[in-house]
């Protein structure tokens, strides 16, 4: 049994009709069935099914079938006279479609399938059309002037419309639809060099609309056209617009969706990729998949509308309710010549997840899963905006726009692209998560880099909850490590500028070597702005950095932004991590914070570090060699071009809200003398004054230098990962999500020994008074 028929028994099984399909009879195939006021012609010679006849009405030509089927090496060619817009062909009886030779239809017209019973694209499946396709299984059409065109009440054919069709109405079911195809007519190839699948001509629109829909192993081409994915649940309406490329599909009347996976099949040794491509030298072409979980499967599954002209490339759009990548999966839009290339944006209402990576033996690197704008020529990479609740980047996946660039192998050198890197958007309502790697040095990102004169874009990202671990945000403008031998075209000094980094979130939590950095090779180190609500945490070896320039190429550090009026900057002490906005040989940068209080950082000079690391050799300068935490800006050639820190916390805590104070200062010397004067009521008492340095002022400030309190000791358990330094007053629910805190028992009293040594104590002790002259809580009770 072929893949195609058992696919198609699949198929037949979850709607509840099974098709014996015969190879006996071409014929067989496609079938009229007389419900036309003009019915369907079928003729069949040799290996060709000419089909002509039908109904037409203004411009559109109505073909009505009780089966529609195309074996393997025949074609079914569609006749039609001069003039005709739209072909319109539906399937009446119970057998779904099987399309595994060639649609071929004449002129320009658009041809539109619907089988609510389902519909299979085989191996060798082929279109040959002058205008779009589209394949539904769908009940109806809709037309403009209310009537309709339904495969399922054939008692309205004669109201049959002149107007263009405007929507596809689904009622109580929503069969699926398969695509196998790796047609290669006349050798055609896509993009990435592999066969195109089902193609329609440049510039206009190939859609499918189902339910589910699979792509297994089965590729779809449309250069600088229109590519339309869409998987729906029974009782929807799908909208249908006209426009110069075809039809733009809507989703407005439709409550719930179904699922589409693209994932490649393997017959015998040979994997086969599932491939959507609208790339073109008349511009990328636009892609819309609409569906409730949109899966990609393998290095095999792309999605890719690459710019390969003069023209500006149109959006890749990917609307779920959740967007699962995995193994090497990308969706990716690009440029390599003048034209823009189109934004990437993703509308993802539960989750984005994307994991993993996969080994490329020729290239001999992993490869990523991935979203990606890039640019390789004059024109500017795309944006990529993702929406959605929740954000997850894990193993080495990566979200990346970036100015490029190509090798030329004739002469072995990189060629930098001048146009500038895309911008990255995230807006994540509940959480974003960078975390682990796929091999060394491919971890986790979420990347905005420059490789040449074009500028790197900048990250934004808006979230609950930021948790980075082994991986980062990053933005860079560097020249890439090159295969021995290639020669790089251009001049570090002339790298373009690293881009922003913008992060609003109520947490952020820098883990395990987690990074936020703009970093630049030859120019200034971009900016980096964070707002934060509750807590900013690193720990273990986590940096936050905007540090530029090398020993062969100047370029000042750039600057960084924490505010944080109303949390917490923590760091663990011996954690080795650094907020850093250094220069080699130009100025440092600007470092300001704003916060309730900040833990764990030391503020280090250039000074400092001469001292502590014993050098003055600039290149050993680098707060990273220390296990403290550290906050620096300066120059590490030049000693006289350091930058500038500045640390703002509050001198009170605000929460404690304002006392309004008599108008006649209280002279608390009376409450003394009456009640704690020796020979007084009580006979005898006595009042201790430590100084300023026993208790803080507020609770937000630490204990002074000159403290009484001395010989500080380390709990039990406490490590470098530890929190339990921290004040008491800082809340819980800010904490519990990024770290553990070690209980400390507050003082419930003291004890003293013979020799006059006072010992603090948990419970307090049992006090008898010597006399009734002396009474201590009554006399803290009137004071």
């Amino acid at each position: 049994m072929s893949n195609l028929h058992w696919w198609s028994r699949i198929l037949g099984s979850a709607i509840g009709s099974v098709i014996a399909f015969s190879a006996n009879s071409t014929s067989a195939q496609i079938m009229q069935d007389g419900t036309l006021p003009t019915n369907s012609q079928v003729t069949t010679q040799n290996n060709t099914t000419t089909i002509t006849g039908g109904t037409r009405v203004g411009d559109n030509l109505f073909h009505s079938f009780l089966n529609f089927s195309v074996p393997a090496n025949t074609t079914a060619s569609f006749q039609n006279t001069a003039g005709i817009q739209n072909i319109i062909s539906r399937v009446t009886g119970n057998s779904i479609s099987e399309i595994d030779g060639t649609l071929q239809a004449g002129g320009t017209a658009n041809l539109f399938l619907i089988n609510p019973n389902g519909i299979v694209f085989g191996s060798q499946a082929t279109l040959n059309i002058g205008g779009s396709f589209l394949a539904s299984t769908a009940s109806r059409i809709n037309f403009a002037d209310g009537k309709t065109f339904s495969a399922t009440d054939t008692q309205v054919s004669s109201l049959l419309s002149v107007s263009i069709p405007i929507g596809l109405q689904f009622t109580a079911i929503a069969a699926p639809i398969r695509n196998l195809s790796q047609a290669s007519p006349n050798g055609a190839m896509n993009v990435i060099d592999q066969p195109v699948g089902l193609q329609v001509q440049s510039g206009k629109t190939l859609a499918l609309v189902g339910g589910d829909l699979f792509l297994d192993g089965g590729n779809i081409t449309a250069k600088s056209g229109n590519i339309e994915l869409g998987s729906v649940s029974p009782n929807s309406l799908v909208t249908l617009k006209p426009i110069s490329q075809g039809w733009v599909l809507g989703y407005e009347s439709v409550n719930n969706f179904q699922n589409i996976r693209l994932v490649p099949r393997v017959v015998g040794s040979t994997t086969i990729g599932s491939v959507i491509d609208a790339s073109g030298v008349d511009g990328g072409g636009r892609i819309t998949v609409q569906g409730n979980i949109v899966e990609l499967i393998s290095r095999h599954a792309i999605v890719t509308s690459q710019t390969l002209g003069m023209r500006d490339g149109q959006d890749l759009t990917i609307n779920a309710k959740n967007l699962i990548l995995r193994d090497g999966a990308q969706i990716r839009v690009s440029t390599f010549n003048k034209g823009d290339g189109g934004n990437l944006n993703v509308n993802a209402s539960d989750s984005v997840e994307l994991i993993g990576g996969s080994f490329e033996p020729v290239m001999n690197r992993p490869i990523a899963t991935a979203l990606v704008s890039d640019t390789a020529g004059d024109g500017h990479a795309g944006d990529i905006t993702v929406n959605t609740s929740r954000l997850r980047l894990q193993n080495g996946a990566e979200i990346s726009a970036s100015s490029g660039g190509n090798i030329n192998p004739s002469t072995s050198t990189l060629i930098p692209a001048k146009g500038n890197g895309g911008n990255i958007t995230i807006n994540a309502s509940d959480s974003v998560e960078i975390t682990g790697i796929l091999a060394v040095g491919f971890p986790s990102n979420l990347s905005a880099t420059t490789i040449g004169p074009g500028a790197a874009g900048t990250v934004a990202v808006n979230t609950a909850k930021l948790l980075i671990r082994d991986g980062g945000i990053t933005v860079t403008s560097r020249i890439p490590r090159l295969p021995p031998g290639t020669k790089y075209q251009g001049n570090v000094n002339e790298l373009g500028t690293a881009g922003e980094i913008n992060v609003n979130a109520g947490s952020i939590l820098l883990d395990e070597k987690g990074q936020i950095t703009s970093n630049s090779q030859g120019g200034g180190g971009g900016d980096i702005t964070l707002q934060v609500q509750d807590v900013l945490l690193l720990r273990r070896s986590s940096q936050i950095s905007t540090n530029a320039g090398t020993a062969n190429a100047p370029g000042d550090g750039g600057n960084i932004t924490v505010n944080a009026p109303n949390g917490f900057i923590v760091a663990t002490p011996q954690g080795n991590n650094d907020i850093t906005a250094n220069a080699f040989s130009g100025a440092g940068g600007r470092i300001i914070i704003n916060a309730n209080n900040i833990f764990g950082f030391v503020q280090r000079s250039r000074a400092d570090l001469v001292q502590i690391l014993g050098t003055e050799d600039s290149r050993q300068l680098n707060p990273n060699r220390l296990p403290t935490s550290d906050i620096t800006a300066f120059s590490q050639q030049n000693p006289s071009l350091n930058g500038t820190i500045q640390i703002n916390t509050p001198d009170v805590d605000p929460s404690r809200g304002l006392l309004e104070l008599p108008a006649e200062p209280f002279d608390a010397s009376r409450q003394i003398a009456t009640y704690c004067k020796p020979g007084g009521k009580f006979k005898k008492g006595s009042l201790i004054a430590t100084g300023k340095g026993g208790i803080a002022p507020s609770p937000t400030d630490p204990l002074m230098d000159d403290s009484v309190l001395v010989n500080w000791i380390t709990l039990d358990g406490e490590s470098e990962n530890s929190v339990s330094h921290l004040p008491h007053h800082i809340s819980r629910q800010k904490l519990d999500s990024v770290t553990q805190e070690t209980q400390i028992v507050p003082a419930q009293g003291w004890v003293q020994d013979g020799k006059g040594n006072v010992t603090l104590v948990s419970q307090a002790p049992t006090v008898t008074p010597h006399s009734p002259l002396l009474n201590p809580v009554s006399c803290a009770a009137n004071l």
